[in-house]
């Protein structure tokens, strides 16, 4: 991927219609991490900082929309999916580690609030799911529920509406088709702390008699695969953000899969109204085994790397093609089909066949099983071609490629109610979880045998953190910001 795939001035990948893809600037953003290069952190923050200003965003509600239909980010097609909103929370977090950006942090957090607010589904025993998505249309006219005229802010806002509309490009001809689609792009975050809180206030305001409005229809049937990327951005963020209750929202979605998708053992695809449909795809149990890595790596909880493994197994026994190698997006006793699909190929989502290459990797640096390292190198061989060019339609393939020659452990070793523990593990999480395997080795759950931080332990009674690469282990840190200097250079 190079410099010229990418608009410079508004970020994305091309011109009109542009979408959000995450797992190319998720690519970028690593590349910036392996190289230090600010060509590439300029084009991801660039990219997020655009779509984060731009009418893609919903600023009353949260949440963005499926794409762009211009090139500036400013017109969407209306349309919120479950997977974008998962997919740029984690991409966000993942760059605000690298940023510190006061933007990525509000906008997690709103995208966080409308998922919880506006796509929760209940299965009546206390657990929650997320619905798949909103539609762009409500009352036969897209956009309808999203856009304002001037006399409405006016009405609205009183003497508030003159600051409202220069901040969100409010006019009487509007921007969009004789409307206002609200947006940032000339007046962006932040300005003042009083500035932003009379806006804040102006919003919530909005955001009122906009709920009142008729709303596009809600698509509340619970996909596995979807839920899987929410699992994933609601922990990461989570742990970056030092919030505990989405790390809470990640494991009862996680709860809810498994309570309620699971059929004589196997996932099912989709469940509505306590119905499930579908035999399960590829993408399911890939993201679903991701999920419970992550879940793994932020509690410390023993029984999600076993259910990792478990999916695993599972992928390994069902979806192998045992004669070319890769994975088939379909199991082997699924029968109305035609033919058998495989890709690497990531679109909207990720490409399960290049994502299982990093959840392979990651169960090979947590375990030391060398079936999981040798089934991923098989994996690369299989889809890696002769082409470089190629690469732009595989980031998550080389992303995976990347964590398996080249993967981070992070290595916390001390009991696990100690402070120092604490301290350190959340050093740790300071840095990011996305490239990097976060470890627990406490005297009562020692690492396995054969892991390069294998037997070592405390210093002096006090809990240390061991950096890992490869077969090869730093000297221990029992500093935090000398964990956090350390990690923030790699």
């Amino acid at each position: 991927m190079s410099y010229r795939t990418v608009d410079p001035v508004n970020g994305g990948l091309g011109g009109a219609s542009k979408f959000p893809q995450p797992a190319s600037f998720r690519f970028l953003w690593r590349a910036y991490r392996r190289t230090g290069s600010d060509l590439y952190r300029e084009v991801v923050a660039t990219t997020l900082d655009r779509m984060c200003q731009g009418g893609i965003y919903d600023h009353l509600g949260g949440g963005f929309a499926r794409y762009s239909t211009d090139e500036e980010w400013l017109a969407p097609h209306f349309e919120k999916m479950l997977y974008d909103n998962a997919l740029l929370i984690d991409l966000m977090t993942e760059a605000w580690h690298g940023t510190n950006s006061r933007l990525y942090e509000i906008r997690v957090a709103e995208t966080i609030d409308w998922a919880l607010r506006e796509m929760k589904v209940e299965d009546g025993a206390g657990r929650f799911a997320f619905a798949s998505a909103f539609d762009a249309d409500s009352e036969g006219v897209e956009g309808k529920f999203y856009v304002w005229s001037e006399d409405e802010i006016d009405a609205l806002l009183g003497a508030d509406a003159p600051l409202f509309k220069q901040a969100y490009d409010v006019s009487a001809g509007g921007n969009w088709e004789g409307h206002n689609i609200l947006n940032r792009r000339r007046k962006p975050l932040l300005e003042s702390d009083v500035y932003e809180a009379a806006l804040r206030t102006s919003r919530d305001k909005l955001r009122a008699v906009r709920d009142a409005r008729i709303w596009p229809q809600r698509d509340d049937k619970v996909l596995v695969d979807w839920n899987a990327l929410m699992i994933v951005g609601f922990a990461r963020a989570g742990a970056g953000f030092d919030r505990t209750d989405w790390i809470a929202v990640a494991e009862t979605v996680f709860d809810f899969v498994r309570a309620n998708m699971l059929e004589d053992g196997r996932l099912r695809h989709s469940w509505r109204d306590g119905r499930l449909k579908h035999p399960s795809v590829l993408d399911d149990y890939v993201f679903m085994a991701l999920a419970a890595q992550v879940l793994f790596e932020v509690t410390g909880d023993a029984d999600y790397l076993r259910q990792a493994e478990a999916w695993v197994e599972v992928i390994n026994a069902r979806f192998w093609d045992s004669e070319a190698g890769g994975y088939f997006l379909s199991a082997d006793d699924v029968t109305d089909l035609i033919t058998r699909s495989k890709t690497v190929a990531d679109n909207a989502t990720p490409a399960a066949n290049g994502v299982i290459v990093e959840v392979l990797a990651r169960l090979y640096l947590t375990t030391g099983e060398a079936a999981h390292r040798e089934r991923a190198e098989e994996l690369v061989r299989v889809f890696a071609g002769d082409e470089p060019r190629h690469l732009v339609n595989t980031p998550s393939l080389a992303i995976g490629f990347e964590f398996l020659v080249d993967g981070t452990q992070v290595v916390i070793a001390g009991a696990p109610d100690e402070t120092a523990t604490a301290v350190l593990l959340r050093a740790a999480f300071d840095s990011g979880l996305q490239d990097k395997v976060i470890l627990r080795a406490a005297p009562d759950a020692p690492l396995p045998e054969g892991h390069p931080a294998a037997g070592k332990g405390p210093i002096d009674g006090v809990a240390a953190a061991y950096i890992c690469r490869g077969a090869t282990c730093g000297l221990p840190i029992t500093d935090p910001e000398l964990l956090r200097h350390e990690l923030s250079r790699r």
